[in-house]
């Protein structure tokens, strides 16, 4: 599991109604402090996992191959964790629900997805310009980000060198082991920011991933479609890019 070390930070949209939560067990609220290691987690209590999962991903892939997933992971992670389940129900839900969450004490946010699904839940992390904390100000306690990868993309998951299995995941979640990474916002016009721990796109490669969103229904054949449609009438254009004092200018 992973956990955020935030380089730039704006102003975060208003949350939006409380999500519910079904969990096998009541989430704990007395949570003792997790340091950060490269070692198994404490086994001294019972960890809290949310499991943010879009059941509507990869044209309701996502749905269909949690439901198999399931039975392993409660195998796996029951006698020592308390496993609760949130269904999304639309776009930014992923967003509100590891925000009450994280408020609530869990110990990880899980998104179950694909990338879309992690970028909202990375999103869920920061609220107003900050980090989300626990409703318990004197605990010392962080939720970490974990991922399940069960989308139409997984480049998260290739980049850390991670292979596209989820039985791996919940694995590495058993184990409690938690790494940082570096998080990026992007402010808009608007001022509104965009959290991001993967890439960000500009120009050619950004329409691209634009365009393949709509073809989820294709599978991976959505980034095929998506590119091809990027290149259609596409024209270059001159980029000025300020990177603390140095100024870089792309032609």
């Amino acid at each position: 599991m992973i956990c955020l070390s935030q380089f730039a930070l704006g102003r975060a949209p208003p949350m939006a109604k409380p999500s519910v939560f079904r969990a096998e067990h009541p989430m704990a609220l007395d949570l003792s402090p997790n340091p950060i290691s490269h070692g198994a987690a404490s086994s001294s209590r019972r960890r809290d996992l949310v499991f943010v999962v879009n059941p509507r991903g990869a044209s309701g892939r996502t749905g269909k191959e949690w439901k198999k997933l399931l039975p392993y992971l409660r195998s796996r992670l029951s006698v020592d964790c308390n496993i609760c389940e949130s269904l999304t129900s639309g776009p930014s839900h992923a967003i509100d629900i590891t925000r009450e969450a994280i408020k609530e004490g869990a110990d990880a946010v899980i998104a179950v997805g694909g990338d879309g699904t992690l970028h909202e839940v990375v999103n869920g992390f920061f609220s107003a310009g900050k980090l989300v904390t626990n409703h318990n100000r004197e605990s010392a306690h962080s939720t970490a980000l974990g991922l399940i990868p069960l989308g139409t993309g997984s480049d998260f998951a290739r980049t850390f060198g991670w292979r596209n299995d989820p039985y791996e995941a919940v694995e590495r979640i058993a184990k409690g082991v938690r790494s940082w990474v570096d998080v990026g916002v992007i402010n808009g016009e608007t001022g509104e920011p965009h959290y991001f721990i993967n890439v960000a796109d500009l120009h050619l490669s950004a329409k691209a991933g634009y365009y393949a969103s709509r073809y989820k229904r294709f599978g991976n054949l959505c980034y095929v479609i998506g590119a091809l449609q990027a290149f259609m009438g596409h024209r270059n254009q001159d980029l000025r890019v300020k990177v603390s004092s140095c100024l870089y200018i792309f032609v």
